[in-house]
């Protein structure tokens, strides 16, 4: 069996719907093939964050912002990762975001902002309403209103290209699905993939379970079979989240109805600041792990046998460590002075960038199940279910050490306080995960994928996480921004591309 369209996006989340309006109101017929039973992918389960210069949120709050600003302060935010920049798609991104932005609000996305986001110089987050499910939502009504057809549950197989080389189409479930104008692969990360993760990270990195599950690097693999190069693998965003909240989210559980979200957004703009912070603090202690300046003043992590795990300065070998337990389980160990400091200004637990800050007492207050206070390491050992013995041990050598002035046991540098002072508290369980993967297939500036020697494989587009072709992407919200970017300009650049004229399939895969 065969169907055809002019352009064929293959996966539905963010990326992928953007591209898919983006082909259609172009002009062209489009049908996204998406693998899970419902669209949304990774989009939909984000903080949701959009960073943009030069948006009319900006104008509102009187913030004098330009592109160039921009592009210098990613400069900032890449550190030693600067060298590594693709500074072409950079430029894309900073040009395009503001823009993308406002298409977003076009179709009923609202948003908080824009909110401070160190260390860039102008405040440029802004934060989506009421929660991330409103991209799915606003994508998903916009490709019903402009007629892209979306089929979900539909793996696909592998790439078919012509007698000439061009992809003009691909294969799922036996049916082969033909794009007249070009294929867009939009099919998230590849943070799901045990294999990828192990080839180009390591086996420690492999064995971290996603945020997403679905996440399996499809489009990667696709892509490299028909001559498409992988750039930049070896970065993971590895870290430690807490166990989900039993509680309702009434954020998270807030519906994406437009007049809704507009009506938020009036009322959160003239909200005070104290009064939003409240609201935000319960979805702060839900979505996001410590801060790692509690470390820094002296806590530990701790597995489930009660011993320290690793250099709590490097949040790679703690999510490592923490995955290598059996349980894929920790919990943050901290004095009465840590306590003390992280309970107030300016000292917070976790952060939503110039909203809200949550603090020791909010975790007490909105998290009691990852919350444990005790006279004593003992007491507290009996709270978290570890052996006492092992943790006084454990507390004991770390005060040692602390007093000594070196970590002898994983060289950790910010040795702060120790821990000495009753009562005791611990965060947790945290559980180690994959966030993001930064490495993508590389592409040109009009996100056609491109081969070793640089020319475009023809027929070939990626966007969002797949088509990521380089980019640093190191501070908040430039995930999002890119994914929706990326995703209206594959889809606009497929959409006017000429109809292939032959459509009959040669050779699928890297079979020819």
């Amino acid at each position: 069996m065969v169907r055809t369209t002019d352009v064929l996006v293959i996966g539905g989340g963010g990326s992928g719907m953007s591209a898919a309006i983006s082909a259609a109101t172009s002009g062209a017929s489009v049908m996204v093939l998406e693998k899970c039973p419902q669209v949304g992918g990774s989009t939909a389960m984000s903080v949701g964050s959009f960073t943009a210069a030069n948006t009319s949120y900006q104008y509102r709050a009187g913030v004098n912002d330009s592109i160039d600003l921009f592009v210098e302060d990613m400069k900032v935010a890449n550190g030693p990762f600067e060298e590594r920049e693709n500074k072409e798609l950079r430029r894309v991104l900073a040009e395009n975001a503001g823009p993308t932005i406002e298409w977003l609000s076009s179709i009923g996305v609202q948003f908080l902002g824009p909110t401070p986001e160190p260390p860039y110089e102008k405040p440029r987050m802004h934060n989506v309403l009421p929660n991330s499910t409103a991209y799915r939502t606003a994508l998903l009504r916009e490709c019903g209103k402009r007629g892209v057809t979306i089929r979900t549950s539909m793996r696909v197989d592998r790439l078919l290209r012509n007698a000439d080389g061009e992809i003009i189409g691909a294969r799922a479930d036996g049916t082969d699905y033909i794009g007249r104008r070009g294929v867009v692969l939009a099919t998230g990360d590849y943070s799901a993939s045990t294999e990828l993760k192990a080839k180009h990270v390591g086996e420690d990195a492999a064995r971290i379970p996603p945020v997403n599950p679905h996440n399996t690097g499809d489009g990667f693999l696709l892509g490299a079979e028909v001559g498409g190069v992988l750039t930049q693998m070896d970065r993971l965003y590895e870290g430690l989240r807490f166990a989900p909240s039993q509680r309702r989210d009434l954020i998270k559980s807030l519906p994406s109805v437009p007049g809704l979200m507009k009506a938020m957004r009036l009322v959160v703009e003239k909200l005070p600041k104290n009064l939003l912070a409240y609201v935000i603090r319960g979805a702060l202690t839900s979505w996001i792990g410590p801060n790692n300046t509690m470390y820094r003043s002296g806590a530990v992590l701790v597995g489930p046998d009660g011993r320290r795990l690793a250099n709590e300065d490097s949040d790679k070998a703690m999510a490592r460590a923490v995955a290598a337990t059996d349980a894929n389980s920790a919990y943050m160990i901290f004095d009465a002075t840590v306590a003390e400091k992280f309970s107030a200004w300016p000292n917070p637990v976790s952060t939503f960038p110039g909203v809200a800050y949550a603090y020791v007492p909010d975790y007490r207050r909105y998290r009691p199940d990852v919350f444990h206070k005790a006279a004593t390491i003992e007491e507290l050992a009996a709270e978290i279910g570890v052996d006492g013995a092992r943790l006084r041990a454990t507390v004991d050598r770390w005060n040692d050490q602390v007093t000594a002035g070196a970590d002898g046991d994983h060289g950790r540098e910010h040795l702060g306080t120790g821990m000495r002072k009753g009562p005791f508290y611990a965060l947790g369980p945290m559980n180690s995960y994959v966030t993001l993967a930064d490495g993508g297939l590389a592409v040109d500036t009009a996100l056609r994928v491109v081969r070793e020697d640089g020319a475009p494989v023809p027929g070939l587009w990626a966007a969002g996480s797949t088509g990521q072709g380089g980019l640093q992407l190191l501070n908040h919200g430039l995930h999002i921004a890119w994914a929706m970017i990326s995703g209206r300009l594959a889809g606009r650049h497929a959409a006017r591309s000429e109809d292939r004229t032959d459509l009959r399939p040669v050779s699928v895969g890297g079979d020819g």
